[in-house]
């Protein structure tokens, strides 16, 4: 699991779609990232700070945290021990879920279920344990039992959103979620042609919407303009050449993308915090 640009890969391992991990760091920092997985995050001990679509919050002990699909988020956990449970699927390649567009849909946007939402909670927080000593085990048909746990979350999930919002699969929900797919389109665009001259207006074509309109979907859902993630994107690139090559920075802004030196100088020092050859001395 990586890190590249804001995109985290490399999520899953062994043809599994699932990915289980019980972090109980005293300083526990995780840089803002994406994925298009679904993620939970459940702090059975003490307090954290997170950023989710650039918004700090703090949870609470016993909190349980639904990360949507595309929506950005960071953890920051300083001098103060914990426990939290981390669980992310990828909830189109569970064959045991069906539907894969409801699940889609009460996913839509991230959400916290905390102690006082009773009785979702006790029931969410039994599911996650279970899936945590299942997973332990690793029992023969183990995949099985926790694709049902998962699968029986959801089910809680869809009672407790229809107490709670009064659900309903709307017309802006279901944009959301072609936006989703469209914006995963976007993304793998990106990642093949960064290094080239390319423009908001080559995306939209590449994924088959107006440039307006896909300018418009594109910063609803990432919080933040094209530009400013390909230059992000560009820059995690430069970062590898940087430290790892014995190119010249101008020939590093090239290959990236950037077409001036001077561009390029702009843009990591806005991004980073330093110039690019401040940042290679730093990591010499």
């Amino acid at each position: 699991m990586y890190v590249d640009g804001l995109h985290e890969k490399g999520i899953f391992k062994d043809g599994f779609p699932f990915r289980l991990e019980v972090n109980a760091l005293d300083n526990f920092d995780y840089p803002v990232h994406w994925h298009a997985v679904i993620e939970i995050l459940y702090l059975e001990k003490n307090s954290l700070n997170i950023n989710v679509n650039n918004k700090e919050s703090k949870l609470d002990e016993g909190d349980i945290l639904f990360i949507a699909g595309g929506d950005t988020h960071g953890f920051s956990n300083r001098n103060n021990s914990g426990k939290r449970i981390f669980i992310q699927f990828d909830s189109s390649s569970l064959s045991t879920f069906g539907n894969n567009s409801i699940i889609k849909s009460l996913i839509s946007g991230s959400f916290k279920i905390s102690l006082k939402d009773t009785p979702f909670h006790g029931s969410i927080k039994e599911h996650i344990l279970s899936i945590v000593e299942s997973y332990s085990k690793r029992d023969f048909g183990f995949e099985f039992f926790i694709s049902a746990r998962i699968h029986d979350i959801f089910a809680i999930i869809s009672k407790f959103l229809a107490d709670k919002v009064n659900f309903q699969n709307t017309p802006d929900t279901a944009r959301k979620i072609q936006g989703m797919d469209k914006l995963s389109e976007a993304f793998k665009y990106i990642e093949a042609n960064y290094m080239n001259d390319i423009s908001l207006s080559d995306v939209a074509k590449a994924v088959g919407f107006s440039e307006s309109y896909f300018s418009r979907m594109f910063k609803d859902i990432t919080e933040k303009n094209f530009i400013l993630y390909l230059n992000e994107y560009r820059i995690k690139q430069a970062e590898h050449f940087l430290i790892d090559s014995s190119m010249s920075i101008a020939d590093i802004a090239y290959t990236v993308g950037f077409n001036s030196i001077v561009t390029f100088n702009r843009a990591f020092k806005s991004i980073k915090g330093c110039s690019p050859s401040g940042y290679k001395k730093i990591g010499l």
